[in-house]
């Protein structure tokens, strides 16, 4: 439309495949009742009908939503002003995203005053080109963009030319440490004011700005809209569920976004001009933020950004290093501080003003000589280095910047005055940075997430583990009530099926998939329409059908050379039973699957405004699955407790039996059904195994969540969304260095 309305129309499909495949189950089921039923065997009844009893409920919803799948009528799914809306809200999740950086960066208490200019290499196409490209119009309340802007101005000037630029395409080079980042956060937070001050009329056609790492994306297989609306879904809860991400490719396609991508040096050599010319090819604004020798190399290798504005970003001269040095400290300033501001003014062009001429250093700086009066360690070091006669002036500077980068742990592992002693020494702190930084190298990555954790150590020990133990509690639980309930040896085979069955989805829970949660905000208000949809239905189907055939072709021979028995239902131990058997435990498990995923879809927050930490992410996802294994342990628990009341009641009384039957029901089955759906869906839980892991191998403090809350509290760490990078990629080169060079040789073996 020529709106830029997206309209997706969803309408009768005509496939028949949800009704038959649920008209199957419901056989299955049926046949299954009347098989016990007639059975002679009133222990069957109780056990198998408990089953099939506590799915019915879940077997309704399923028939219910095959129905509607059938006859909904067609439906505008998106408009334009639902994605006006939906901009909106995620305009305030990225302002709160980038306020909580700025503040942990000190971007506004203490800003490094950086200006730009004209590259120093070849990096796009000529300024005039993009000063008169009409590829977009200028944003609402802002003029066109100058060619004499793009000359040399201040960073605080980088709004107007990107709100200006009519090519809808810039660029920012700069050297390693040079605040291109800063630059990029300072960039977002003043587009997101500049939104919220046009006029109402005029705010829709303001995209919001997005600032996403590219290091992830491969452009030979993802195309750029794919990626961007997969990050939107990964970092903001607005976007979740199968609804959240159709809203965000929505979005990314109408142009209401702005795509702000950092770090393009950081994907392969042979990608960069790949990116290149196919975000030169987006319906989007795009600013791409790179060191300067890598982004010439692209541009070089035909990765032109058409009509796109380069700028360098220029090192701090002297005097502004001068400056803010003295704004950083106390006034009159400590003795050793005085030289260090002396020496540089003395020496503007020394090794000394050298290193100190970006923002990294400087910030360095600020962090890690408190005192003041230990700048004249820094000042003998320069010393040393200048009596060396071969080294030259750029090697002098980035010996200085290394030796900044080595203080940065003992500066954040130190006691300070009027507070508790760090819970991490300096030792125990650096051996386990070394090592998540040069696993990060390993990977390529300067994203830490904790989901990936698992991806760090092996799985089977995991898997095997996790399973071991479910399988005994469980089967221990299950046994122990049935022989109270029925005696000795069916307490044996069904502890023996349970504890497999929870066992089995323990095992396959810690494998853990590396993929971010799904759900990272609060739980929302309930919409129950979304607790049986096709995901939940397929999902349901597919683990019931595969968990069956596996429980099926193993409880069987099990059951039979362990016990030296035949299956519940009387009959000779053959594939048959035991297929029936598997069928039965995969019903179960497919219909617990589908609710705890339906679940997770119904209690998402839509209208989430936030954008969690990683520590709130963590803790975000153990409330979710403690809360859905909850809910499914109540819904299966009451199901199964009727089912096992009613056939004891007839026997022993209908008063003590039903309610005796029924507490064990919600009691036993519910627990186990929770903890299967709470686990299976859950990326803290196989996380947190893998935490355990790596504190065996590490020698590493065992709850490692805390451990980063920590790093990250010290400004070692820093956030970006939900998850955590290192305050500066050379500040995890350097570490990493450390594991392979043996800096703190006997602990910082190679993970």
């Amino acid at each position: 439309m020529g709106d830029g309305t997206i309209l997706i129309v969803t309408g009768r499909t005509g496939r028949r495949w949800p009704l038959v495949a649920v008209a199957l189950v419901a056989a299955a089921v049926l046949w299954l009742l009347y098989a016990v039923w007639s059975s002679p065997h009133r222990i069957d009844l109780a056990t198998y009908g408990a089953f099939a009893v506590a799915v019915v409920p879940l077997l309704a919803g399923w028939i219910a939503w095959a129905w509607r799948a059938r006859t909904t009528p067609a439906v505008p799914a998106a408009v334009g002003a639902e994605l006006d809306r939906a901009a909106d809200l995620l305009a305030v999740a990225v302002r709160t995203q980038w306020e909580r950086a700025a503040g942990e960066r000190r971007l506004a208490a203490e800003p490094i005053p950086v200006s730009w200019g004209r590259p120093s290499l070849a990096l796009a196409g000529s300024a005039t080109a993009a000063a008169t490209s009409r590829r977009f119009a200028a944003l609402p309340g802002l003029a066109p963009a100058r060619e004499a802007q793009l000359a040399a101005v201040q960073i605080d000037d980088l709004h107007a030319v990107y709100g200006g630029l009519r090519s809808g395409r810039l660029v920012i080079a700069g050297a390693p440490g040079s605040g291109k980042t800063s630059a990029a956060v300072l960039l977002v937070l003043a587009a997101l004011q500049h939104r919220d001050r046009v006029r109402a009329e005029d705010r829709n056609k303001v995209p919001v700005p997005v600032l996403f790492t590219a290091q992830d994306w491969d452009p030979r297989h993802e195309p750029v809209t794919q990626w961007l609306a997969r990050r939107l879904q990964q970092t903001y809860p607005l976007f979740a569920g199968r609804e959240g991400a159709a809203t965000a490719a929505g979005l990314v396609e109408a142009g209401k976004l702005a795509a702000i991508l950092d770090g393009l040096d950081e994907i392969a050599e042979e990608l960069r001009p790949v990116a290149l010319q196919a975000l030169d090819e987006a319906s989007f604004r795009v600013v791409v933020l790179s060191r300067t020798a890598e982004m010439a190399s692209a541009a070089s290798q035909r990765g032109v950004l058409q009509g796109a504005a380069a700028v360098e970003l220029r090192v701090v001269d002297p005097a502004t290093v001068v400056g803010y040095l003295e704004r950083v400290q106390l006034d009159p300033p400590p003795e050793g501080w005085r030289n260090l501001v002396n020496r540089i003014r003395a020496s503007p062009a020394g090794p000394l003003a050298e290193a100190l001429n970006n923002p990294l250093a400087l910030t360095l700086i600020r962090d890690t000589y408190q005192s003041g009066d230990d700048a004249r360690e820094l000042l003998d070091l320069c010393d040393m280095i200048t009596l060396q006669q071969t080294v030259s002036g750029a090697q002098a500077a980035e010996e200085i910047t290394g030796h900044l980068l080595d203080r940065v742990l003992p500066a954040a592992y130190a006691p300070r005055p009027g507070q508790p002693p760090p819970r991490y020494d300096l030792p125990t702190a650096q051996k386990l940075l070394v090592k998540i930084a040069a696993r990060m190298n390993q990977d390529g990555t300067r994203d830490l997430s904790w989901w990936q954790l698992p991806r760090w150590a092996p799985r089977a020990p995991r898997i095997i583990a996790g399973g071991l133990v479910a399988w005994s509690l469980a089967g221990l639980a299950v046994a122990l009530v049935f022989e109270f309930l029925y005696g000795f040896e069916p307490a044996i085979y069904d502890g023996l099926g349970f504890g497999l069955v929870a066992g089995v989805a323990a095992g396959i829970a810690a494998r853990g998939s590396g993929e971010p949660p799904a759900r990272l905000g609060r739980i929302g208000r309930p919409r129950l329409r979304r607790l049986f949809t096709k995901n939940t239905v397929r999902v349901g189907l597919i683990s019931g059908l595969a968990f069956g055939l596996v429980i099926g072709l193993v409880l069987g021979p099990a059951n039979t050379f362990l016990l030296g028995q035949s299956s519940g239902l009387g009959l000779v131990p053959n594939l048959e039973v035991w297929l029936v058997t598997g069928l039965l435990y995969g019903m179960v498990f497919g219909l617990v699957s589908a609710l705890a995923v339906g679940l997770a879809n119904a209690f998402a927050d839509l209208d989430s405004t936030r954008s969690p930490s990683p520590a709130t992410s963590w803790h975000d996802d153990r409330r979710h699955s403690a809360m859905i294994g909850l809910t499914v342990g109540l819904v299966i628990g009451l199901a199964v407790g009727v089912a096992i009341g009613v056939p004891v009641g007839l026997d022993e009384g209908i008063g003590s039996g039903f309610t005796a039957g029924a507490l064990v029901g919600l009691l036993l089955f519910g627990l186990i059904a929770g903890v299967v759906a709470g686990i299976g869906i859950s990326r803290a839980w196989p996380a947190t195994l893998a935490a355990a892991q790596l504190a065996m191998r590490w020698h590493t403090p065992l709850r490692l969540m805390n451990f980063l809350d920590d790093a990250h509290q010290r400004n070692v760490l820093r956030t970006v969304g939900p998850v955590y990078q290192f305050r500066h990629a050379r500040l995890q080169d350097r570490l990493a260095a450390g594991a392979t060079n043996g800096l703190n040789k006997g602990h910082a073996d190679n993970p």
